[in-house]
């Protein structure tokens, strides 16, 4: 599976909401778990790096977890997916898969 077009930006913005929040990795998963997240805290901890793509719903739980912990302060929003553009297409040519 590849990355999507945002899904590096998304893997950003939680990470920096993350950060700014002080919250590890362990908190995190534990949160996403508990509210249905299905993969587990070493799949997290990769995708957080960069070394794993997830499905959007998993990327929006593991955001709906972060905004969860950190009480949705503007200053450490984790961003879901449906507030980034719509995917293009990668290539001009392909119609888009709507």
């Amino acid at each position: 599976m590849g990355f999507e077009n945002n899904e590096n930006e998304q893997r950003q913005g939680l990470k920096s909401a993350l950060s700014g929040a002080q919250i590890n990795v362990s908190i995190l998963w534990m949160r996403y778990f508990s509210i249905g997240g299905s993969v587990g805290e070493y799949e997290v901890e990769a995708y957080l790096q960069g070394l794993l793509s997830l499905p959007g719903l998993e990327r929006d739980l593991l955001a709906m977890a972060a905004n969860e912990l950190t009480n949705h302060t503007p200053a450490t929003h984790a961003p879901y997916a449906d507030e980034f553009p719509a995917n293009e297409p990668d290539h001009p040519d392909e119609p888009s898969q709507a």
